[in-house]
């Protein structure tokens, strides 16, 4: 995977972040791949991450997409609709 020097800073924060092991990097890695509209996400999630971003209980599990929505970022790739 060709990639940027910030998309893998990216890719490595959310693998760290979820704590993914040697074979959940090479899926994504895969996944990826075969799904290019993953970079994109990858890059919105650990954004969003880095911006406080969290799914817990008190936020009723948010979405990444509704929680773009409420930063008032607007997302083409993933809307929540």
């Amino acid at each position: 995977m060709l990639a940027s020097k910030q998309f893998l800073r990216d890719f490595a924060y959310i693998a760290n972040l979820y704590g993914w092991d040697a074979d959940d990097v090479e899926d994504a890695k895969a996944q990826t791949g075969a799904h290019p509209e993953l970079r994109l996400y990858w890059t919105q999630l650990a954004a969003a991450h880095r911006a406080g971003y969290k799914q817990s209980r008190d936020n009723n599990y948010m979405r990444l997409g509704r929680w773009l929505q409420r930063q008032e970022i607007y997302v083409h790739a993933f809307p929540t609709t």
